[in-house]
């Protein structure tokens, strides 16, 4: 069985590994200046994540049209691709699975399967490369369907923003918990997480990026399980000295069989803010549960 795998660039996955493991990105757009440009193919993401606080207006996003959707598809099709795994961001954050969905119905000699991963991010990035791993070994679809919901349960990621104006700036992260005028005043470094009900949520504030990261680990203990071994999967936006402490403390309190550093894409960049840090733990795309 041929199968074809398309996910977001959202998921940070790198492009050597998207490669090796034949996976495609569909494109969501920035809109800068007025004018529409794809995150990676249009963007360079260093020049855009250096200068995006100065953009006024700060730049909106977009997710791809259903037309962007089927051109990916067809192009798969034609290929010689039987099957087609589409695997989304989750629908708290984007429509784009409507999108696919409408795109996929004019697929007609391959068979498209829309897979909700319910998350966004690194952690929607270790669903596709499991996936792609389980079809190389000859697995079928309904087998790997099996695997991601079970990892689901066993993904996490969370992480640190510069300030709470920057992390609620674009309107995707939700106010998990009551933010008081105070907690700006007070400069509280501000934490978020990658939530399965809402997409991305605030997690609220510590004293200072110390105080930050002790609470952050806190909802690692809580949201993670001690008996398992894990991979960490870490990013950054010009922010690696937090980045290496946010590691360090994650590293004190599960077992960490292998640490990979992606880099946070230009749209994930616009939605958690200059100076943000990403950490995922989950379980490695390599092994089988």
């Amino acid at each position: 069985m041929k199968v074809k795998i398309f996910t977001e660039v959202t998921t940070f996955i790198p492009d050597e590994l998207a490669k090796e493991y034949n996976i495609d990105f569909v494109e969501f757009s920035l809109l800068i200046d007025g004018k529409s440009y794809k995150e990676k193919s249009e963007i360079n993401r260093e020049e855009f994540i250096n200068t995006m606080n100065e953009m006024d207006p700060y730049p909106t996003s977009s997710m791809a049209n259903p037309n962007e959707y089927l051109e990916a598809f067809q192009k798969a099709e034609n290929e010689g691709y039987e099957e087609i795994l589409y695997i989304g961001i989750t629908t708290n954050l984007s429509q784009s699975q409507n999108s696919a969905k409408i795109a996929s119905k004019q697929i007609k000699k391959a068979k498209v399967t829309i897979y909700d991963s319910e998350i966004m991010g690194a952690c929607q990035g270790i669903l596709a490369l499991s996936a792609a791993h389980l079809f190389q070994k000859g697995k079928s679809m309904d087998e790997v369907i099996k695997h991601l919901d079970s990892i689901k349960e066993i993904t996490y990621g969370a992480g640190l923003s510069s300030s709470f104006e920057v992390l609620f700036k674009t309107g995707r992260v939700k106010k998990g918990v009551a933010i008081s005028a105070i907690s700006t005043i007070m400069r509280l470094k501000p934490m978020y997480e990658f939530n399965y009900e809402k997409g991305i949520t605030s997690l609220g504030g510590g004293r200072g990026y110390k105080g930050a990261i002790k609470i952050l680990i806190e909802n690692f203990l809580e949201k993670t399980d001690e008996n398992l071994d894990y991979i960490l999967i870490m990013g950054d936006v010009i922010n690696p000295d937090l980045m290496k402490k946010v590691e360090a403390e994650i590293k004190k309190i599960r077992k960490i069989k292998e640490t990979f550093y992606w880099p946070v894409t230009a749209m994930a960049a616009h939605t958690l803010g200059k100076g943000c840090v990403v950490a995922v733990i989950g379980p490695s795309w390599e092994v089988e549960l």
